[in-house]
C-alpha cells in the first residue's frame, strides 16, 4: 500500500453523499452489511474476502403485482464491479449511490431481480 492510499479517509470520500442527501440519508448495519438508504432506497455494502466491496442498489419497495407481497428491484452496477477499497474506488461507490438515489437506473444499473421484503407485524 502506497503513502497515498495509506492516508485516505472513508469519511472525506463519502462527503458529497452526506452533502447532497443531508439529514435524509441513514446509515445502518445489519450483521457484515453496511446499508445506505435515502427516501425509501437501499444500498447495501458487503466486504469481500479480498477486501474489495459488493453493492446491491434496491429500489423503493411496492407491491409485486403478481404475488401480491411487497418487493424491491435490484439492481447491480454495469460494468467494473466489485469496488476496491481505495480512493478511487470510495469515489466510484459514492457516485453510483448518489446517481441511484437521484433516480438513474439503466444503463447505468442493470436490473438483477425483484427481491421479497418482509411483511411488517
Amino acid at each position: 500500500m502506497d503513502s497515498a492510499s495509506a492516508t485516505w479517509s472513508l469519511v472525506d470520500a463519502v462527503a458529497p453523499l452526506i452533502a447532497a442527501f443531508g439529514d435524509r440519508l441513514r446509515l445502518w448495519r445489519d450483521g457484515e452489511i453496511a446499508c445506505w438508504g435515502y427516501d425509501g432506497m437501499t444500498v447495501a455494502v458487503r466486504r469481500r474476502l479480498d477486501g474489495a466491496l459488493d453493492a446491491a442498489f434496491l429500489d423503493r419497495p411496492c407491491l409485486d403485482a403478481v404475488a401480491g407481497e411487497p418487493a424491491a428491484a435490484a439492481y447491480r452496477r454495469l460494468g467494473a464491479v466489485p469496488y476496491a477499497m481505495s480512493p478511487v474506488g470510495a469515489e466510484r461507490i459514492v457516485a453510483d449511490m448518489t446517481a441511484f438515489f437521484e433516480g438513474v437506473r439503466e444503463p447505468r444499473f442493470i436490473f438483477v431481480s425483484a427481491c421479497a421484503l418482509p411483511r411488517a407485524s
